[in-house]
């Protein structure tokens, strides 16, 4: 800086020593850009720095939950907390109608499907009793179909709106028919016996059970032939239908009971292993099974 004792001629110099110092005090002045502002970059004097002019006279941000961050100065950052079943917060949308997630948002597809969904579905109000059924009407229509009594069954019936119906089945009743067989013998001739016969017959079933007793067997050998209430088939297996029985009065022996296409009206008993139980007082008891002609 020039001094009150410098000589004229020293002023120059002086001045451009003092030039020189107010160059470089005032260098933070110098330069920035279009819009910048002058701003102090620390406490020393002379100390600046431009900036960008986005300080507006904002003086602070505080965040409160669910936001983040805010302060007081310089660049302030502000954030936002993910959403939870219990915290404020962020969440992401999705189209998913299965999802188990609880940190996930439906979008509006995604209520709208499943609006459609359960739309669509049959509402439990439908039915309203045990054993209700439901049923269609017509083409996507659907009823309520009440429970039946006990021992009915659910039939088809065109008649009804829902196409079934509770029907009561008929038990059917076997209800078993007495006859007197005829007693022959396949050889000589059996002097006299008392025979007493049942059958039952379910469609072409026929079951027979005979009583015979032998009071005088005369000549009577070979097969006991006792006549049946309705003609053997002779289609099937031959003809050759074959049970059991057994003699009562005297040997206890097992019997066999059986048909012959060559007689269909005829029922043969013999001993199990085919000799004759034509005897005078044996008890001839037995069963046999048949197909009906």
């Amino acid at each position: 800086m020039p001094q009150p004792t410098d000589l004229v001629t020293d002023l120059p110099a002086d001045f451009e020593v003092f030039g020189q110092a107010v160059d470089t005090s005032l260098a933070d002045l110098k330069g920035g850009t279009s819009g910048q502002i002058l701003a102090k970059n620390s406490n020393t004097d002379m100390d600046f720095v431009w900036i960008a002019n986005d300080q507006g006279d904002i003086t602070g941000i505080t965040a409160s939950s669910p936001l983040t961050g805010g302060g007081t100065s310089g660049a302030v950052t502000i954030g936002i907390l993910n959403g939870t079943t219990s915290n404020l917060g962020a969440v992401q949308l999705s189209d998913s109608t299965s999802s188990t997630s609880t940190t996930l948002a439906a979008t509006a597809n995604a209520v709208k499907t499943t609006f459609d969904l359960a739309n669509g579905a049959i509402p439990k109000s439908l039915v309203d009793a045990k054993g209700d059924l439901i049923a269609a009407t017509a083409a996507d229509t659907v009823a309520r179909l009440g429970v039946g009594t006990n021992g009915q069954v659910l039939t088809a019936d065109s008649t009804a709106a829902t196409g079934l119906a509770w029907a009561t089945v008929s038990t059917p009743s076997y209800t078993w028919t007495n006859y007197t067989p005829t007693i022959t013998a396949s050889s000589g001739t059996i002097t006299s016996t008392t025979a007493k016969g049942q059958y039952l017959q379910i469609g072409k079933m026929m079951v027979v059970a005979f009583d015979i007793q032998i009071t005088n067997a005369g000549s009577g050998a070979g097969a006991l032939l006792a006549t049946l209430p309705a003609n053997v088939v002779t289609g099937n297996v031959g003809g050759r239908f074959a049970c059991a029985g057994a003699e009562s009065a005297v040997t206890g022996k097992a019997l066999k009971l059986e048909t012959d296409v060559s007689t269909p009206t005829v029922c043969y008993i013999r001993f199990y292993d085919n000799t004759t139980a034509i005897a005078t007082s044996n008890r001839l008891n037995g069963t046999l099974i048949y197909e009906v002609a």
